[in-house]
């Protein structure tokens, strides 16, 4: 039983592990403002589903640290810059379509809806697409895990840990901001200077992956 247990970190390291996560996840970048949009834009089931997204695009960098390829995308160039490049553009995609949307940012998932379903997709891809959430997993995971503990089940156990902490943070972040979607709507000039400014942000966050060495 006791070499059973040596194969499982301690309390202590999980409980330590989960609050320097939860500051990874509350640090602004692409997906915080993706799931901010997407619930001033749509409301809070809208950033729901921007959140579980989300989410789910960690269980994707969970499974690529489980059988390995994120040591190896990040050991290749070649990979490394291909997806850096597919993520940045598809970023500055997304930034570039709210910008261009007629109305303020209260009217433009009225006039021009977005699915539910979309959403999460696009979620997903804004996650899974960013190769700095492959090196979060590389670099910061191994340093709670011992030879002992560095199991696949453990890489496992420690990225759903990471998608449960990113649906719940991004959960709230996106009921938190549909409650002033109202007052955002009902002022034009605001709804503009958000829709401009989140989308900016997201076209900001693209160019900044392109240039991540």
């Amino acid at each position: 039983m006791q070499q059973y247990m040596e194969l499982f970190m301690s309390i202590e390291t999980y409980l330590l592990f989960i609050a320097g996560m939860f500051a990874f996840c509350a640090m602004p970048g692409a997906d915080f403002f993706y799931v901010l949009s997407r619930a001033l834009g749509g409301g809070a089931k809208t950033g729901v589903y921007a959140a579980v997204g989300i989410a789910t695009g960690v269980l994707f960098h969970t499974f690529l640290a489980v059988v390995g390829l994120s040591a190896l995308l990040l050991s290749s160039a070649t990979a490394f810059m291909v997806i850096k490049y597919i993520g940045a553009a598809y970023l500055c995609y997304i930034g570039f379509k709210m910008f261009t949307a007629k109305g303020g940012f209260g009217q433009v998932e009225t006039t021009n809806r977005t699915s539910d379903m979309k959403v999460f997709r696009q979620g997903i891809l804004t996650n899974a697409l960013n190769p700095k959430v492959c090196l979060t997993f590389v670099a910061f995971i191994p340093q709670f895990l011992t030879p002992e503990t560095s199991s696949p089940l453990m890489i496992g156990m420690l990225g759903i840990t990471t998608a449960v902490i990113a649906l719940l943070w991004f959960t709230c972040v996106a009921i938190f901001a549909a409650k002033f979607r109202t007052v955002i709507a009902e002022s034009k000039a605001f709804s503009n200077i958000l829709k401009y400014g989140l989308s900016s942000l997201l076209v900001g966050f693209g160019a900044k992956l392109a240039m991540t060495n």
